[in-house]
């Protein structure tokens, strides 16, 4: 009902922008979070009595009406005398008069341009029908509940007497508020910036980001590579670092905005503005920025640092679930080398079958979905298969089988690619012992494993505990190291490298040739072998190309290496690699990845049509 008495048939949900410090009138509790005081006792009153819910947006210390009027997200505005100016009203009621100081002072509520037409008729009917005893009585009732409550003889005291003890304990009071916002701000912050931390930037989410007002809100997460900053320098240098860009983003912050340390690599800041541009423009300022400390403070280092930009709908999920987003987003852009990612709705797309996929990691080991493949290599001089490299597909139970590009780069993410590693070499030395069992004990696996797994000091004791499960030559296994990650730990590689050639295993280096890093660990290294890189295969037809793989193919032969080459498509590259003496070749030309029972089939008929041409042999040349 309205305080007419008319009948509402649903919930008109109402937001008021209060003065934080208008004590007793309207003030703003540190202890219960919320706005207490005359006008949200009766505000509350008005929501019992009418079709109504009137809610405090954004309640807190800092005094936002004006900022939250002129941008129509609050219906309402409070605390106001009577005669001030507010730019943002479009109708004032006059809710109740007070003494103090010796002056009669009128308090206001103003709507704003966002109020519901009716409103202003319910408003200013139900304050003509509160009458001004029953305000002195809340009056003195928040004066008890100040002060720790009245003795019942004070109860008949002076409207004028009440408001003059509220005043007089209010300083005692504003300190042990001081006491208590310094303790929760303490447990809000992050300790190494001084910003807000993820504690922070979920309780202000809910409080200041609402259906109203969500649209305008654009999600940016800004991510700096902390790890290798501490790799480079040290622990107080990033925190150095770290410091810069808080002071430097909180300077950019406006009313509605809010900043805060969510890990230790990223900042998210939530920034209100509703053309897209100017948001993405301020987004490459800043990471701009990030990336000119070295030169500010002429220090020997790059910083890397990129932001995600994701612009919140009318319906958004949980905060977490938009971090996430964002994020992703910094870490694309981090990849690609540019200053900032736009989240798209693909991208969303993509992310939240990751997240899916994410889920089902640990249920995919447990039933072990991962299946080995094998690509076979041939002999560049005669085409017959002699080896194979192990390669992984998901054959997952609702989306089928998925191809390495989608799960490895998650797994590298989530810190899982060394369990996929050690899961493909069991798989692969059981594929080798059953060869064995069926008399083939001259087919290879390559198995490839990341720099993260090859540089762990416990490397090559994890994989001899899993090849000592298995019988076969231990010469026919080829550890491949690629390139997914920077070179670190270069003398840990090199001993597992030393323990793993002592146990029998023979190591390539993959992808040789893509970069400078390849040559580098040539020389650092003792190879058995190079697998030629496909971005070469396809210059093999050129006069530049041949003359620098011909050259490749001549020096890793006096180093007494294999030579194998991956990623030939046509006849005509198979033959150039023949030219210049290639060892063993690679490719679709030849065979595509086939599931282990297959490849199996074809290694055993290969080998029995081989035996069965060596025994006519011997029968026609005894």
């Amino acid at each position: 009902m309205t305080a007419e008495g008319t009948p509402v048939s649903e919930t008109i949900l109402i937001y008021v922008a209060g003065n934080p410090d208008a004590y007793p009138i309207e003030y703003y509790d540190e202890q219960t979070q919320s706005y207490q005081g005359v006008i949200p006792q009766l505000l509350s009153r008005f929501s019992s009595a009418s079709g109504y819910e009137v809610v405090y947006y954004q309640p807190g210390e800092r005094d936002a009406r004006a900022h939250l009027g002129n941008n129509n997200q609050v219906d309402l505005l409070s605390g106001y005398l009577e005669g001030e100016y507010v730019p943002s009203s479009v109708a004032s009621i006059p809710l109740f008069s007070a003494h103090t100081d010796g002056e009669t002072q009128t308090y206001c509520i103003h709507l704003t341009r966002a109020a519901p037409a009716q409103l202003l008729s319910d408003l200013q009917a139900f304050s003509q029908a509160v009458p001004q005893e029953e305000i002195s009585g809340i009056l003195i009732d928040t004066a008890a509940a100040r002060t720790g409550g009245l003795s019942p003889g004070m109860a008949g005291t002076l409207l004028v007497a009440a408001v003059l003890l509220a005043f007089g304990v209010s300083l005692v009071i504003r300190r042990y508020r001081k006491r208590l916002s310094q303790a929760l701000a303490a447990a809000q912050s992050d300790p190494v910036t001084g910003v807000g931390n993820l504690t922070y930037l979920d309780e202000q989410y809910r409080r200041q980001i609402i259906p109203r007002n969500r649209i305008l809100y654009h999600l940016v997460y800004f991510f700096v590579d902390t790890d290798h900053l501490r790799r480079i320098s040290d622990s107080q240098e990033t925190d150095d670092f770290l410091r810069y860009c808080a002071a430097m983003l909180t300077e950019y912050l406006e009313p509605g905005d809010i900043l805060a340390r969510v890990s230790d690599h990223g900042f998210a800041m939530f920034r209100m503005k509703e053309d897209a541009a100017q948001v993405y423009a301020w987004a490459a300022t800043v990471v701009g920025k990030m990336q000119s400390y070295p030169q500010l403070y002429s220090k020997p280092f790059e910083i890397s640092a990129s932001a995600g930009i994701y612009s919140l709908k009318a319906r958004e999920g949980p905060l977490p679930d938009l971090i996430f987003t964002a994020s992703q987003g910094a870490f694309s852009a981090a990849r690609e080398n540019m200053d900032y990612v736009i989240c798209t709705p693909e991208m969303q797309q993509q992310l939240a079958q990751e997240k899916f996929l994410q889920a089902s990691i640990e249920q995919a080991f447990a039933r072990r979905e991962f299946k080995l493949y094998i690509q076979f290599y041939v002999d560049a001089m005669t085409g017959e298969i002699v080896g194979g490299e192990a390669l992984s597909r998901w054959n997952h139970p609702q989306q089928g089988v998925l191809m390495p590009g989608v799960f490895v780069p998650l797994m590298e993410r989530e810190r899982l690619i060394s369990r996929l590693d050690y899961y493909c070499l069991e798989e692969s030395c059981a594929f080798l012992q059953r060869l064995v069992e069926y008399g083939i004990d001259a087919f290879f696996i390559s198995c490839n494993f990341s720099r993260e797994t090859f540089s762990a000091p416990d490397f090559s004791s994890r994989a001899k505990d899993i090849m000592e499960r298995y019988r076969f030559p231990r010469e026919l296994l080829i550890f491949e190291i690629t390139e997914s990650a920077s070179v670190q730990r270069v003398v840990q590689i090199r001993q597992n490298i030393i323990a793993l050639r002592q146990y029998g295993i023979r190591v390539a280096l993959d992808d040789f040739g893509e970069g400078l890093t390849s040559f580098y660990d040539l020389h650092k290294y003792p190879i058995d072998g190079i697998k030629l890189d496909k971005g070469l295969i396809d210059y093999t037809l050129t006069p530049s190309g041949a003359a620098i793989l011909k050259a490749m193919v001549q020096v890793g032969h006096e180093l007494n290496m294999t030579i194998l080459a991956e990623g030939v498509e046509s006849q005509q590259q198979a033959r150039a690699l023949q030219e210049i003496r290639c060892d063993v070749i690679q490719g679709f030309y030849f065979y595509h990845p086939l599931p282990d029972w297959e490849a199996e089939q074809k290694i055993l008929a290969q080998f029995a049509s081989r035996d069965h041409s060596a025994e006519e042999q011997t029968k026609n040349h005894p």
